[in-house]
């Protein structure tokens, strides 16, 4: 049985909340954090987080401070600190006993993309990045909400330079009619990830950015993210 383990961590003095959904068997098990977008909450991962653990996949989705029901006020969270809450996101999620540390994967959107991009390193075997924003270092103590004019300034993004590292697979989602994400953006990531071993790219049909509020889309996409793990983990 699939069992959904509450779980919290602490940034500097302020705690992030989240859940575990541990497959059933003897563990460890291969591992997947999803990252939410700046408007977002982890609660909106759950679904596509215990579908991964119905297929034996562990599955984690939490909250930045200021979102959902982490401490901290969304308006005083900037994009610096949702760096340092998805670092710290992911190391305890290495650190958990149920997870096999060498088949990682990592799926992040919007924000949580640009998030996923930029920290990913070689312990991650597998990434997803749907529609990933892209900002300039000069951005990052900026508001989550004020940042990201994706003005010709988003190629100084640190999270390109990062990418370009990335030796594990790759799969970019995006979305038909986005209306947020400039197609450079994507085009940028696609260029500097010439090292990945596998890259993929995947269009969703009818819909925009915000894909939360399209069922169909949604849908299509949990199926996508959980066939990409099962194959890549």
């Amino acid at each position: 049985m699939i069992r959904e383990k509450k779980v919290e961590f602490k940034v500097k003095k302020e705690t992030l909340r989240g859940s575990l959904f541990v497959p059933e068997g003897k563990g460890p098990f291969p591992g997947v954090v999803f990252f939410h977008g700046s408007g977002g909450i982890g609660e909106m991962y759950f679904e596509a987080a215990e579908k991964l653990s119905q297929k034996g996949i562990l599955g984690f989705a939490f909250n930045y401070r200021g979102a959902g029901v982490s401490d901290g006020e969304f308006e005083e969270q900037t994009l610096e600190m949702g760096i340092t809450d998805a670092k710290a996101a992911l190391e305890f999620f290495r650190s958990q006993p149920e997870v096999d540390r060498k088949r990682l994967g990592i799926s992040g959107t919007s924000f949580g993309g640009f998030l996923a991009a930029l920290i990913v390193d070689s312990n991650v075997k597998s990434l997803i990045l749907v529609g990933p924003t892209a900002y300039s270092p000069k951005e990052l103590n900026n508001q989550r909400n004020q940042a990201g004019d994706l003005t010709d300034a988003f190629v100084a993004s640190e999270s390109f330079k990062n990418i370009s590292r990335y030796k594990g697979k790759l799969l970019m989602v995006t979305s038909e009619f986005d209306e947020v994400i400039p197609t450079p953006v994507i085009q940028e990531y696609l260029k500097k990830a010439e090292l990945a071993s596998k890259i993929e790219e995947y269009v969703l049909k009818g819909a925009k950015h915000r894909i939360s509020i399209n069922p169909s889309a949604r849908k299509v996409l949990i199926q996508k993210i959980t066939d990409w793990f099962l194959e890549t983990l």
